[in-house]
């Protein structure tokens, strides 16, 4: 997507999230080779989908870490995938239009979304709340001394947070 042209109104970005020529966004199922268009209503379910897999690890290190076993965990974890996926695909995409030109071209990043949706302050405060994060993960995994398989999801997820916090650093030195 060049500079020039505008970014629809969504807070929707990332790698599966385009744009057609009339600036609608769309989502491109890459397990069905569809692409389904997007409106406002759908834009928050389509966003949990997009990020289930962090949630759902998150959830399930959280289970693991108080009540539950790592087994235990991992079958709730991989139960909770399934329903996830099973709901998404049967409800919430049959009820989207297909669309069939997908321009692969047109793809909304999530730094694109960043620069154009957010000011210096919020994106500041962002990096800030990222890098705590990326630090009281896996501090947390070492305090309650999780097993190591805990260990390393934790350290996953440290490594998201780092990953948004240099994402945010980045939008930031692009920021006029």
């Amino acid at each position: 997507m060049s500079k020039k042209q505008q970014i629809p109104n969504t807070s929707l970005s990332g790698r599966n999230i385009y744009t057609d020529k009339k600036k609608r966004v769309i989502y491109y199922d890459s397990l069905t080779k569809q692409g389904y268009l997007v409106d406002k209503k759908s834009e928050g379910p389509i966003m949990f989908y997009q990020n289930r897999l962090v949630i759902i690890l998150f959830a399930a290190i959280l289970c693991a870490g108080t009540f539950l076993t790592w087994q235990q965990a991992t079958i709730a974890g991989v139960a909770l995938f399934a329903v996830v996926e099973v709901y998404y695909r049967k409800k919430l995409f049959k009820n989207l239009e297909v669309v069939t030109d997908v321009d692969f071209g047109r793809r909304l990043t999530p730094l694109q979304s960043i620069l154009a949706r957010k000011s210096r302050e919020k994106v500041l405060a962002l990096i800030v709340l990222w890098a705590i994060f990326a630090v009281l993960v896996p501090l947390n995994a070492y305090m309650e001394q999780y097993s190591l398989g805990l260990t390393v999801l934790s350290a996953g997820l440290s490594v998201v947070g780092v990953y948004f916090c240099v994402l945010h650093i980045v939008a930031l030195t692009r920021m006029k």
